[in-house]
């Protein structure tokens, strides 16, 4: 999925303090590190001898994710696990039992800010570290298609709402903030393309949870739609590196004749 930070700006003093940045090496596999630039939660880490202001905690298990301080800069924010659920000042103590239960995923309120505006976030609980979390809805990324069927704009916007989306093959797909992938599937598999910078991008998502209150088993991802969608970004990839091939040899050909680049004296 797409990422809203940049590796770069990753802040490698945080790590270090937490013992995950060693001799230019981050210790977070692959999957907690895109989780992360992608503004979701790590998996539960398990952070050991931890020392700060003369405070030593032996072990310690949390979830990792990404803030940005007032001056712009990055900052890693550690998500113990709480002993009771923490309070969400949106929620009212019916919706928060409804969360925590699984009842609901998430749910829909709206807020007045600072500035007077009124704004929409999503709230959603996490039960492994027993906090209510928010996001932007307008912040997420939709997939313009899942296994070479095009989203329409309203199933878009479900998505980033944090409903679940139904295509016409039963493929049923949710946002969901708190997961390191940041899907939910009756699949186990989806092929997502995403619009970024102007250009399609192409993601293999493996491995996805299923949906809550699913009692369905989940399907594996490899299908007709899966497949198709695999066949068209092979021939993307072909055509590329055709025009590519292409390019370069009108390039040497160019400059070959004395085409090149001309100046004007």
């Amino acid at each position: 999925m797409e990422n809203i930070f940049r590796k770069k700006d990753l802040p490698l003093s945080d790590f270090e303090k937490l013992g995950l940045y060693r001799g230019s090496h981050l210790d977070l596999d692959q999957e907690n590190i895109d989780a992360l630039l992608a503004g979701r939660r790590t998996d539960m880490v398990s952070l050991k001898n931890l020392k700060a202001e003369g405070i030593h905690i032996g072990q310690l298990d949390a979830r990792l994710s990404l803030g940005r301080e007032p001056d712009g800069t990055l900052s890693l924010m550690v998500h113990p696990i709480y002993k009771e659920a923490q309070q969400h000042e949106l929620l009212v103590n019916d919706e928060a039992e409804q969360l925590k239960s699984g009842k609901l995923s998430n749910i829909t309120k709206a807020y007045t800010d600072a500035d007077g505006k009124t704004r929409t976030v999503i709230i959603e609980y996490d039960g492994e570290t027993k906090e209510f979390i928010s996001y932007d809805p307008q912040k997420v990324t939709a997939p313009n298609s899942v296994d070479n069927k095009p989203l329409t704009s309203s199933q878009q916007d479900d998505f980033k709402k944090g409903k679940v989306v139904e295509l016409e093959d039963g493929t049923r797909l949710q946002h969901k903030a708190t997961e390191r992938k940041g899907i939910l599937s009756n699949r186990t598999g989806l092929f997502l393309s995403i619009l970024v910078d102007g250009g399609i991008s192409y993601f293999l998502v493996t491995g996805i949870k299923n949906l809550m209150n699913n009692k369905e088993k989940q399907k594996e991802g490899y299908y007709k739609g899966y497949e198709d969608a695999m066949k068209e970004v092979e021939k993307r990839q072909v055509e590329n590196a055709r025009r590519t091939e292409n390019n370069e040899q009108l390039h040497h050909f160019q400059q070959g004749r004395g085409y090149g680049r001309t100046t004007s004296r």
